[in-house]
């Protein structure tokens, strides 16, 4: 697969433009039958270090962007730290094409959300490293279309020395817009703490994070080095401080100032 001369122009000029990921999504469309497709950075200082959070940068699919924007909050709010591709973008050094069907996914609620609600039966992903993090192009085919060939996927392959520094340098000149068009749940949540005059210590506000961040009081307790039980004495003392008793109502307290 070749990219044309003049696609290849029009590329360069829209980038940092709003009609950059429309270019890209028509002519990969018309290369690779697609039924969506989406770019994310994953924020890493170094590789084998922590993930600490993801930017997401712009998706296109068939039926336009509107209908991406349910599978974007759900994995932004709930389920990237429960993505697949975290064990690849992790060590990562040199540019890496993954293929992930939704049976490699263990996390239920995950599969349920992003995958089985839009008929996904496969992503191939794009995966390259810069200074500022991993870069993720996310291929998408639905249950209707034919898995990914290995035509395709080689043909791919040699796409990323192309795509990946075209997607880097069009996050450069957008990525600060997206995060204050999307801002995460704990940041919904100190904005919304600031204004209501209650007072959570360093730990309870941390563990709450945590929660917010789709992780279990388990998970949120080993994050913070601290034990299994004291993690659910500091929940339980922010939920009582809070008013809520679960963190589906965490949730809905965070978005009521949205």
């Amino acid at each position: 697969m070749h990219i044309p001369l003049e696609t290849a122009a029009e590329l360069v000029a829209s980038l940092g433009g709003a009609d950059f990921p429309h270019k890209l999504w028509q002519w990969l469309h018309a290369q690779i039958p697609l039924c969506h497709l989406s770019a994310a950075r994953f924020n890493q200082p170094a590789a084998d270090a922590l993930v600490q959070s993801v930017d997401w940068l712009f998706s296109r699919s068939a039926d336009g962007v509107q209908d991406s924007e349910p599978a974007l909050l759900s994995y932004l709010e709930k389920h990237w730290r429960q993505d697949p591709l975290l064990s690849h973008i992790t060590p990562l050094q040199d540019p890496q094409l993954v293929l992930i069907r939704h049976e490699d996914i263990a996390a239920q609620d995950y599969v349920d959300d992003v995958f089985r609600r839009h008929q996904i039966s496969a992503e191939c992903n794009l995966l390259g490293r810069a200074a500022d993090g991993v870069y993720a192009l996310a291929l998408y085919r639905q249950r209707d279309q034919p898995p990914f060939a290995l035509e395709e996927l080689a043909l791919l392959r040699r796409l990323v020395a192309l795509l990946l520094p075209l997607l880097v340098q069009h996050a450069r000149l957008t990525v600060s817009l997206r995060r204050s068009q999307l801002p995460s749940l704990p940041h919904l949540f100190d904005k919304r703490l600031a204004t209501t005059g209650i007072r959570l210590s360093p730990r309870e506000q941390a563990m709450c994070h945590c929660l917010l961040q789709g992780m279990s009081a388990q998970s949120a307790a080993a994050q913070l080095g601290v034990k299994e039980s004291s993690g659910k004495t500091y929940i339980d003392r922010a939920f009582l401080k809070l008013g809520v008793k679960s963190k589906a109502q965490l949730y809905g307290w965070c978005l009521a100032c949205v």
